[in-house]
């Protein structure tokens, strides 16, 4: 690891490995060192330390795995694979971004970039890879990372797990999460949030099967450890398998349970946000609208009780429900009224694609057919990037009319195409 951490600091002082030993030893003898044939030189450090502008034990123990570096990079993987709420932002604030230690560093690293990335704290998370985690990426993000130290891989599991949720990739975000169980005490926490991980994918890619077996598992660890904080994820989690196979009741009734058990866990707030989501989005496609929307309006008085900041975080959200709601009923009136809160408020890519969305369908209702076309075709890669059913089904049919209408009936056929595919799929 001293060779990764010397080519790192190379890079941002901008120099050579010549031109960082020239005139202390030969590039025979430091490449021999770096690939830990010959070990570092006390003198030998303190002079290249000096012109990498660090510590000399920064060099010195940049490969250390003594048990007190690994207990520490152990420590930290455990504070920061906890649900977010229950993780004090002073204390992850608080941890040094540098460590002797590589291995804690890089461990620190790469955990502070999924908690950033759950907060949506964009600008934390880009600055953290621009600075740091791109470079350290390239050389132990790839598929054979077996090299790092026990800590620092389960950390990379981790990370790529969340990177993977993130863009819907979820074959690839299953296969990180059976890596990283394989590491973990079955039936401890880190465990538990790896299964809940593996179950959140079983049921994205319609492995109804394999899902039912590790909710199955997970809740029999739960009870058996008393591990009660933990029911309300795994029944919200465990309502989407319920709904994706036709059990509407049964998914509305895990919701209800997932409410019913929020009195154990820590992070209510987070949790309940997250179980009135759940319930607007099926409620909506149900066609219980008169239900949806009184959810929403009971969500809106929760949020209204939060800081500004909350507030403006959650508006985006409730501006989609509203829109989804009025979409669904035809509410042609009402839906541009909707269109233009959200255009205000939305802020991330899913909400700007999703305000694209609902702009091209009400230029489309009103027969405005060219403009329908340019915000659909605006969204759609995205929208098919991420493999969002419901919104492609929309998006195909409306493009094949669009494309019909204009006389062109290659390219409508290929949406109709499309179309029957992802029916044929579901």
């Amino acid at each position: 690891m001293l060779k990764e951490r010397i080519d790192f600091l190379c890079k941002k002082k901008t120099i050579t490995r010549k031109e960082l030993v020239e005139g202390l030893v030969t590039q025979t003898h430091f490449a021999n060192i770096l690939a830990e044939r010959y070990p570092l030189a006390a003198d030998l450090a303190e002079h290249i330390a000096s012109r990498l502008s660090v510590s000399p034990a920064y060099l010195l123990q940049a490969s250390s795995q003594s048990p007190d570096t690994l207990a520490k990079a152990e420590s930290i993987f455990e504070m920061l694979s906890q649900s977010t709420a229950s993780i004090d932002e002073q204390q992850v604030n608080d941890l040094p971004d540098r460590d002797d230690a590589l291995t804690v560093e890089l461990t620190t690293a790469l955990m502070k970039a999924v908690y950033y990335q759950q907060l949506n704290d964009a600008a934390a998370h880009d600055y953290l890879h621009r600075n740091y985690l791109n470079y350290y990426l390239d050389k132990y993000g790839r598929p054979d990372d077996n090299d790092l130290p026990l800590p620092a891989k389960k950390a990379m599991f981790y990370y790529k797990i969340q990177l993977f949720r993130s863009k819907h990739h979820y074959h690839e975000a299953l296969l990180q999460a059976r890596k990283l169980a394989e590491l973990l005490a079955p039936g401890s926490e880190p465990w538990l949030t790896a299964h809940n991980f593996m179950l959140e994918a079983f049921i994205y890619l319609k492995q109804y099967d394999q899902a039912k077996q590790t909710f199955e598992q997970m809740m029999k660890h739960v009870y058996e450890q008393r591990l009660f904080h933990r029911l309300s994820g795994f029944y919200l989690t465990y309502s989407g398998y319920q709904f994706t196979v036709g059990l509407v009741q049964e998914a509305l009734l895990a919701l209800s349970m997932a409410e019913a058990h929020l009195v154990y866990t820590s992070s209510q707030g987070e949790m309940m946000t997250s179980i009135m989501n759940n319930r607007i989005i099926m409620q909506t496609l149900l066609g219980e609208y008169d239900k949806a929307a009184l959810e929403i309006d009971r969500f809106k008085e929760m949020i209204r009780r939060e800081p500004e900041e909350i507030r403006q975080k959650f508006q985006p959200l409730l501006d989609i429900y509203r829109c989804e709601l009025e979409l669904k009923q035809k509410q042609w009136a009402l839906l541009p009224q909707m269109i233009k809160a959200l255009e205000s408020s939305a802020e991330t890519t899913d909400q700007q694609m999703s305000l694209q969305f609902y702009q091209s369908q009400l230029l489309f209702a009103q027969g405005q057919f060219e403009r329908s076309m340019e915000h659909a075709m605006a969204c759609l890669p995205y929208f098919e990037s991420i493999q969002q059913t419901n919104r492609l089904e929309t998006l195909y049919e409306s493009l094949a009319v669009v494309s019909e209408d204009a006389r062109k009936y290659k390219e409508s056929a290929a949406y109709y195409k499309k179309l029957v595919y992802l029916l044929r799929s579901k």
